[in-house]
């Protein structure tokens, strides 16, 4: 759905204007159904015997034909192209940010991986105090470019 939003490569056109008898005959409708309305709302008031001040009405706009002589405007550079392409280039940086950071987390799991395996930790105590261990081996340590990237903290 996403995709289909993106690009749009078709042109809508619309409808067509209204006819002059089209609208006529919408007003003429319209003007009936207010007379007819206006007809069962006398015959009512006729045989009502107390007071309606106080109901609610809701109020509408019933008036129709500013609504019909309007025409279409199509404007051929409304759509922004520029937009829509740089809303799909959004779009794929963060869906690539998201793998390459998936990938970087699953390098550094397997690399945390070997490094328990290579030190045979078995339990959470055994975990805590080899961490504790390299964390005060990295802080005695003087690291430097040339040093064995193996023995380098910020590799691991």
């Amino acid at each position: 759905m996403e995709r289909e939003k993106g690009i749009k490569f078709f042109r809508c056109i619309g409808d067509e204007p209204h006819t002059k008898e089209f609208t006529d005959g919408v007003n003429e409708e319209r003007s009936d159904l207010i007379e007819n309305n206006l007809l069962v709302k006398r015959d009512c008031d006729v045989n009502r015997y107390k007071s309606e001040i106080d109901r609610d009405f809701v109020v509408v706009d019933t008036d129709i034909a500013k609504d019909l002589h309007e025409t279409p405007k199509w404007d051929k550079f409304d759509n922004n192209h520029f937009a829509l392409r740089r809303r799909l280039v959004q779009i794929f940086l963060k869906v690539t940010n998201k793998l390459i950071c998936s990938m970087r987390a699953g390098r550094r799991l397997t690399k945390i991986k070997y490094w328990i395996g290579a030190n045979k930790i078995k339990t959470r105590a055994d975990m805590t105090k080899k961490v504790a261990e390299d964390f005060k081996k990295a802080q005695n340590l003087r690291i430097t470019d040339d040093a064995n990237p193996l023995d380098n903290i910020l590799n691991i």
